[in-house]
């Protein structure tokens, strides 16, 4: 995969994710029980969360700095997630939504910022053990939206939200 390949794919992963949760209105944003009791925009906010800790391992990892993101935390990603969750509960859906959206942008800034054997090299990063800097981007950003996509398709279908 070449750069190109690797924008259009984070490009492609955003525009997917957005046709899921294109028509849900904002009330319906806001209920409960996607998954377990949060609500579509809880998962953006998670989704937000996880590639902004993205775009700072690779800020990071640019300057030569062992990454202190939520990745190498000591608590686990329950916690994690938990943390952010209750910090982020009563954001207003208008912002959460804008940061949603501009945090791809600057995935895709960064993801330039590197050269494609920076990306792709699996020895490059000891901290990434044995994984390619790619990887991570990809698996918090294009996979993890499929991830919860899937999720909230799945909560529309039982909730009969569908379109």
């Amino acid at each position: 995969m070449n750069k190109n390949e690797m924008i259009s794919a984070l490009n492609n992963g955003r525009a997917e994710f957005l046709e899921i949760i294109n028509e849900i209105s904002a009330e319906q944003m806001e209920l409960p029980g996607v998954v377990d009791s949060w609500s579509v925009k809880d998962i953006l906010v998670h989704l937000t969360r996880w590639e902004a800790e993205i775009i700072k391992l690779m800020w990071q990892t640019g300057k030569g700095i062992q990454p202190t993101t939520a990745h190498f935390d000591q608590f686990s990603l329950d916690e994690i997630n938990e943390r952010w969750y209750q910090e982020s509960r009563n954001r207003p859906l208008n912002i959460v939504m804008s940061d949603f959206l501009a945090v791809r942008n600057q995935t895709i800034r960064r993801v330039n910022d590197f050269s494609l054997e920076e990306l792709t090299d699996p020895d490059r990063y000891a901290w990434l053990n044995g994984k390619t800097l790619w990887n991570w981007i990809a698996g918090d950003s294009i996979e993890h939206e499929a991830e919860h996509g899937v999720q909230i398709e799945a909560w529309l279908a039982r909730e009969g939200l569908s379109t």
